[in-house]
């Protein structure tokens, strides 16, 4: 609603500016003759017909404007004419313009307000998935996954164990404990028996990922690679239990 709002106050304004700019050179001859007398005419003004004869102008493009012109002019009914000259003061649109400009400014806050509220409800409603049981889980196994591809390509290299050593650290650190803190959460969603089955799969894999860690720091590159692989299965084991696909 409020981009819709935005737009609208956009476009509007656009409209009004583009109006009042385009009679940005017109004057009114309401205006004092001290305010008006030696501007050019910017086009014909005034209109006089004669039986048998064409309409002409009664002053054409270019005239400068006399005390004498703007007396025909008034007697003729004339209320305003363009003129080359610009003068903010003479301007009768200028209000309006200012408005316009008013306008853009508030259509486009309305715009980037939209538009920011709706990168944060896009990006809120990402936290929320991840920082779910649910996404929490996916999290982790497609980072075992991925550590245990990387680390047996690399293994025995030097580094290979420092990179398990280090990637486990921050699961340890962040989402192990974070799934750990959804347990009553858990509970209310699944029941306690089955909410029981997820976390006894859980732990498994959480006691593997500690085992890999511990030999990575060992350099045990073996038993390191296959801790990884078992705490892979096993967080696949557990998500499958809390009713995923069990794929990353």
């Amino acid at each position: 609603m409020l981009k819709l709002i935005g737009q609208l106050l956009i476009w509007g304004s656009l409209a009004g500016g583009a109006l009042a700019a385009a009679n940005a050179y017109l004057v009114s001859l309401d205006l004092p003759d001290e305010e008006l007398v030696g501007l050019t005419l910017a086009a014909p003004a005034g209109r006089v017909e004669k039986p048998g004869e064409s309409p002409r102008p009664l002053a054409d493009k270019d005239a400068k404007v006399t005390p004498e012109l703007l007396a025909q002019l008034r007697g003729a009914g004339v209320k305003a004419i363009r003129v080359k000259e610009f003068q903010l003061r003479r301007w009768q649109a200028r209000w309006y313009f200012l408005l316009a400009v008013a306008g853009l400014l508030a259509g486009a806050w309305a715009s980037r307000r939209a538009g920011r509220g709706r990168a944060e409800a896009a990006a809120e409603t990402a936290d929320r998935r991840v920082a779910s049981p649910a996404g929490l889980l996916a999290q982790m196994q497609e980072s075992v996954e991925q550590l245990a591809s990387e680390t047996s390509a690399m293994a025995y290299r030097p580094g290979a164990l420092g990179v398990i050593v280090h990637e486990l650290g921050q699961l340890q650190r962040s989402q192990i404990p974070a799934f750990g803190e959804a347990r009553q959460q858990l509970a209310g969603q699944l029941g306690m028996r089955r909410m029981a089955a997820v976390m006894d799969s859980f732990a498994a894999a959480e006691r593997q990922i500690n085992r890999a860690w511990s030999a990575a720091v060992d350099e045990a590159d073996d038993e390191a690679l296959r801790c990884l692989r078992e705490a892979a299965e096993l967080l696949a084991e557990t998500r499958r239990r809390l009713g995923q696909s069990g794929s990353a």
